[in-house]
C-alpha cells in the first residue's frame, strides 16, 4: 500500500509544476489551462485531507491518491511537450497531443470520482463502527412503572 500522506504530498508538488509549465505553452493553450484549473482544485480539496484518517490506513484511497499521482505526471509530460518551439513538430503533433490532453483531463475527473467514492465510503464505515461503539456503552433499558420488561 502506497503513503497517501506523502502521495497527497506529491500531488501538491505536480500540481505546482503543472502550473507553472501551464505558462509558458505554445499550443492547446486552452486544453492546457482547463487541466491547470482541474489539478489545482484537486490539489486544493486534497491539501484539506491531509494527515485526517480519510488519508490514513485507507487501501481504496491510496490506491486513487496514487492512480491521480500517475495521471498528473503523465499531464505534466504532455504539458511540457505543448512547450516545443519546433513550428514542424507543433503542426504535426497539435491535434494528437490535444486528444491525448482531454483523455488526461478526463482521467483527472475520473480519479476524482473514484477518490471521492472511496472518501465516501471510508467515512461510512468510520461512523457505522462510531456508532456501534454508542450502542454498546450505551446502559440497558430499564422497564417504565407497570409496564413489563420484555427480553
Amino acid at each position: 500500500m502506497a503513503d497517501s500522506l506523502g502521495s497527497v504530498k506529491n500531488i501538491a508538488e505536480l500540481a505546482l509544476k503543472i502550473k507553472q509549465a501551464v505558462e509558458t505553452v505554445r499550443q492547446n493553450k486552452q486544453e492546457c489551462l482547463q487541466i491547470r484549473k482541474r489539478v489545482v482544485r484537486v490539489s486544493s480539496i486534497l491539501s484539506q485531507l491531509e494527515d485526517t484518517v480519510i488519508t490514513r490506513n485507507n487501501p481504496a484511497m491510496a490506491a486513487a491518491l496514487e492512480e491521480l499521482d500517475e495521471t498528473l505526471r503523465h499531464a505534466h509530460t504532455l504539458i511540457a511537450a505543448c512547450q516545443e518551439k519546433n513550428i514542424v513538430c507543433l503542426f504535426c503533433a497539435a491535434t494528437t497531443l490535444s486528444n491525448k490532453l482531454r483523455r488526461v483531463k478526463d482521467d483527472i475527473s475520473d480519479q476524482m470520482m473514484e477518490g471521492m467514492f472511496a472518501t465516501s465510503v471510508h467515512v461510512t464505515i468510520v461512523l457505522k463502527r462510531i456508532q456501534d461503539d454508542v450502542d454498546y456503552a450505551r446502559p440497558p433499558r430499564v422497564p417504565i412503572k407497570g409496564w413489563p420488561l420484555m427480553i
